[in-house]
């Protein structure tokens, strides 16, 4: 019993002599550095409840419903809200709108034309991403200085209309944005 224990030990220590070698190689090629998306600091809460406000002000001046959503450049969601007697499935379609204004960085309108113009990519999304995303009009991405910082959707309201509000939470959010930097 010794001896086959004593055989094993050296072969073990054999073993791992022949290894050391190729794995000091390995450590010493360290992979290169991945290119990071031209992103800004996140959004605050506070700022994203500023962009849900206008998108809500927007409505109430004209008798509209929507709910609302905000998401970080990955399309985490940051803060969403929604109106009273807007119907459930309009909330998951604005964080739908945003998530896809986010991480594709551009409208959702703009998407939804891809159904017309390039259906491989346009069902790819859909087939990639399933009900992560909502590729009709309502989603913006949002920026500073050119810089993406995530996504607003809104969801509820008439075709076209969606990214008026939406717009209008953005613009809110740049008055924020413009006064607390005086």
């Amino acid at each position: 019993m010794k001896f086959a224990s004593r055989v094993l030990l050296v072969i073990i220590t054999a073993s791992l002599m022949l290894l050391l070698p190729a794995a000091r190689q390995g450590f010493a090629q360290a992979p290169a550095a991945v290119p990071q998306p031209d992103l800004a600091p996140a959004l605050s809460l506070a700022e994203a409840r500023a962009i849900i406000g206008g998108a809500i002000a927007f409505a109430r001046d004209n008798s509209f419903r929507l709910a609302v959503a905000v998401v970080d450049p990955a399309g985490n969601l940051i803060s969403a809200d929604s109106m009273d007697g807007v119907r459930a499935n309009d909330m998951r379609g604005a964080e739908g709108k945003a998530f896809a204004a986010a991480v594709f960085r551009q409208t959702t309108q703009d998407l939804s034309d891809l159904y017309k113009t390039r259906p491989d990519r346009y069902f790819g999304i859909i087939n990639i991403y399933g009900s992560k995303v909502y590729l009709v009009g309502g989603g913006v991405p949002l920026a500073v200085d050119g810089k993406l910082v995530g996504g607003v959707g809104v969801a509820g309201l008439h075709q076209f209309v969606d990214e008026k509000a939406a717009r209008a939470g953005i613009a809110a959010w740049e008055k924020m944005r413009g006064t607390s930097k005086k």
